[in-house]
């Protein structure tokens, strides 16, 4: 079935203009009960889905802080798998320690049982005995707290934590890292001869004078080689793991900024394109204005000479006039606007242009301050001058009848030459200290929005820059830097 171009096919109160052929029974099938709004609402709901997706995926912003969530979660597994993985390393490290002490422990205690006597021949028999296996200090304490006997030198490791017990009367410490510890065995051999069930004392005299070792107490510190290499290879990794997080979270700090630049690189070509379009459309049509407007403004002029002074039309021809002015200024500017914007700098007096400006606009009240200013300057003078009275016109207009205007010339740090104009008025609105230079932009009912952005077409055209701020004190404040040498100089 075939409907023509423009044809309207409707079902109930919806109607639908048909571009293509289409199949019969595919037409009756759209329409049957309703169908055609199902399937109308359900196709653009998946369109509005399609186009959110679409524009995640193509966002900058969205592309931005995917990567850098995804960075960040990367880095979190890292540095949560290298805490992991060194907390249970410790672990197993302290329980390593734990098994090597305790052999120890028994294997000292039966060595000295054997001697049945405490001297250094004894104490450094059992260290170089029990020295491959971790001992590093063995000492024999006395119930007066006197050292009957050591060998060995003891650790400087002041802090130990408690780690519970190895036997009835043996407690253990570990160090800091769990592969060391200080074992401390209690009133040993006291149950060889069933004398922990309080004994006699001529019964523990016995007891002792058979064998020197009752009633003391042993300390060795231990020092398992295998826990410390267990210990460091996970300090290892998890410093790797550190190390690759915050590699991984520079990299994607550095993706962004990237990102970030060249958005805004894009955006400043898209808004010099705009700009190159706007100034092309300005010229054609300021050039287009701007010869009858000359024509219109002569014969008005005409009609005034001719016209007397009580005509009752005179009134409305001098209303012709001053708008025609009006417009013709506006063309200026607009062509003014339009041009390449090229500078040619010579060395000139930056005093002198200011004074000129401020003549210009006359009528005003303007504070000058040059005692800063240099001799001389890289400058194109008549389109620096435009700049300045420019901006003096729009202090003037910002500012209260009677308050004056402050301009400062002077020499910054960096050796560049800053010229400020200071109005007195209610200042700039925040968050629109760029968009003042917008073209077109302006808050002014007789404004036209190009003087701000020809004035820093002009001042970037010398190489420097133009700012706009609020002073504290009130009144906004339009900073001009240049710098020594320009592209025009």
């Amino acid at each position: 079935m075939r409907i023509p171009h423009g044809k309207l096919a409707s079902h109930g109160e919806a109607q639908v203009e048909w571009h293509e052929t289409i199949g019969h029974e595919a037409c009756w099938g759209c329409f049957h009960e309703g169908g055609f709004d199902e399937t109308s609402k359900a196709s653009q709901a998946r369109r509005r889905r399609e186009g959110i997706g679409e524009q995640m995926k193509t966002s900058p912003t969205y592309l931005r802080w995917g990567l850098l969530v995804s960075a960040a979660a990367m880095a979190a597994v890292l540095v949560g798998a290298g805490t992991w993985v060194y907390s249970g390393v410790r672990q197993a490290a302290t329980t390593v320690t734990r098994g090597q002490s305790l052999g120890i422990a028994c294997a000292a205690r039966r060595t000295l049982r054997l001697a049945g006597e405490i001297n250094p021949p004894v104490m450094h028999e059992v260290l170089s005995e029990l020295a491959p296996q971790g001992l590093r200090f063995v000492e024999v304490i006395g119930p007066d707290h006197s050292v009957v006997g050591e060998a060995g030198s003891p650790s400087t490791q002041t802090r130990w934590l408690p780690g519970g017990h190895l036997g009835p009367a043996v407690s253990i410490a570990f160090g800091p890292g769990g592969a060391s510890a200080r074992i401390v065995a209690h009133s040993f051999d006291s149950a060889a001869m069933g004398l922990n069930q309080h004994p006699s004392v001529e019964a523990s005299q016995a007891y002792a004078e058979r064998h020197p070792l009752y009633g003391k107490e042993l300390r060795f510190e231990v020092d398992s080689a295998a826990a410390h290499a267990l210990v460091w290879r996970a300090s290892i990794t998890l410093v790797v793991s550190l190390l690759a997080a915050a590699v991984l979270m520079g990299l994607a700090a550095f993706f962004w900024r990237i990102s970030c630049h060249a958005e805004k690189a894009s955006l400043q070509l898209e808004h010099d394109r705009q700009l190159k379009i706007l100034g092309q459309m300005s010229a054609v049509l300021g050039h287009e204005i701007r010869n009858p407007l000359a024509s219109l403004k002569g014969h008005v002029q005409l009609l005034l000479e001719k016209l007397p002074l009580e005509h009752a039309g005179r009134k409305g021809a001098e209303v012709v006039l001053r708008e025609t002015v009006r417009l013709e200024e506006l063309s200026r500017q607009v062509l003014e606007f339009a041009r390449t914007g090229a500078v040619h700098c010579e060395p000139a007096d930056p005093v002198a242009i200011v004074r000129n400006a401020v003549e210009n606009i006359g009528g005003t009240e303007v504070h000058l301050d040059v005692r800063g200013g240099p001799a001389t300057w890289p400058l194109d003078s008549a389109r620096m001058e435009e700049v300045l009275v420019n901006l003096l016109r729009n202090a003037r207009d910002a500012s209260p009848a009677g308050q004056r205007v402050d301009v400062t010339v002077d020499i910054q740090p960096e050796r560049d030459l800053r010229v400020e104009v200071r109005d007195h008025g209610q200042g700039i609105v925040d968050g629109e200290e760029e968009r003042v230079f917008e073209p077109f932009y302006t808050r002014r009912a007789k404004g036209t929005g190009l003087g701000l952005a020809l004035a820093r077409r002009i001042v970037e055209g010398h190489g420097g820059a133009i700012t706009a701020h609020n002073h504290p004190d009130g009144g906004a404040v339009f900073s001009v830097t240049l710098p020594p040498r320009t592209q025009g100089a």
